[in-house]
């Protein structure tokens, strides 16, 4: 989620905020206490290409500061936040911290920094951990030591602690990981300046085998990956008929089993909206992994074809929603 000269620099104060899913950059203040987003109402983003795929999301921006003074700020960009993972489980495949993110101003690679916590929910549960002993190590990467069978190396003291901790007698250990990739950022006055940043998606994805030979039709198509409900993505009656349609090809060529995968990636636009005004021109790009994937979102407009496996909604003066989910369906046979 480029130091040069400035003139005017945002003021550092130690407030925390939740951390959001895979999100826009927004710009930010850092302090002991984490990062919070701020409402810049000088600087204007003219220009937002976003691509989606399950493979790479990659998010070209342009910026003015339309101030008189240059403007120092930090950009942030907060990660899905990661928990425990056993490892095994479909449903799970969103464990995991992020593995790497580019980002580039005006072309030129820049370094990025990273802020973690620890959360139950939306409270803040860091120094809870530290103060019962836990390492660094052992909260943010290990996670209490635990193997997939579960078993973890916190004394009994502990574990009572962590069970207050979360209210609950679930599973150990209870809390997440959220991080924030963040970096300063000088935005000259009365310039545009070109940001880009791009990461492997977190993909969700769950299956069924709808039709097996034998039995015939036994299950219906998944409808979300893990808890989550379909309505997010906006499946609806053709875009389900056409999955169908599909499966019943397969079925009439004799296959003896037929497999639905889907996979979600969500991304949060809702921080576009820090900026001044609308974004300007808006690109969104989903991209699929091949032709004859299936796909489902909400989202106005109507997408124009690029090419085979490319559709793109184009938006002037846009208000970006809160949040962007993306369903892709795989039909295939065995």
């Amino acid at each position: 989620m480029i130091r040069q000269h400035f003139k005017l620099m945002i003021v550092l104060i130690i407030v925390i905020l939740p951390l959001p899913a895979e999100a826009n950059d927004t710009t930010a203040r850092v302090a002991a206490g984490g990062i919070t987003f701020l409402k810049n109402d000088h600087i204007r983003l003219v220009q937002e290409t976003l691509e989606i795929s399950t493979k790479i999301i990659r998010v070209r921006y342009r910026f003015l500061n339309e101030s008189d003074r240059d403007i120092q700020t930090v950009v942030a960009f907060p990660m899905p936040p990661y928990g425990w993972n056993p490892g095994g489980i479909a449903f799970d495949s969103n464990e995991k911290p992020l593995s790497s993110f580019v980002a580039q101003v005006d072309g030129h690679s820049i370094a990025t920094m990273k802020s973690q916590k620890a959360v139950i929910g939306e409270r803040d549960v860091t120094d809870h951990l530290k103060n019962m002993g836990l390492s660094d190590t052992q909260i943010f990467k290990t996670f209490g030591d635990c193997t997939p069978e579960g078993k973890c190396s916190f004394t009994k003291t502990q574990e009572e602690k962590l069970k207050q901790l979360a209210g609950t007698e679930r599973r150990f250990p209870p809390w997440k990981v959220a991080e924030t990739i963040y970096w300063e950022q000088v935005f000259p006055s009365r310039r545009e300046i070109g940001v880009l940043h791009e990461y492997p998606p977190f993909v969700g994805m769950a299956y069924t085998a709808p039709y097996q030979k034998g039995f015939g039709y036994v299950s219906d198509i998944p409808s979300a990956a893990g808890d989550k409900d379909s309505k997010e993505a906006c499946l609806d009656t053709g875009t389900y008929q056409l999955i169908q349609k599909k499966i019943k090809s397969y079925v009439q060529n004799g296959e003896a089993m037929v497999y639905v995968t889907i996979q979600d990636v969500e991304y949060i636009l809702g921080t576009g909206r820090n900026w001044k005004g609308p974004i300007t021109n808006f690109k969104l790009r989903i991209k699929k992994d091949f032709p004859d994937q299936i796909i489902s979102l909400c989202f106005p407009g109507k997408p124009k074809r690029v090419d085979s496996s490319t559709l793109q909604f184009s938006h002037s003066n846009f208000v970006p929603q809160d949040k962007l989910v993306i369903y892709f369906y795989t039909v295939t046979s065995k």
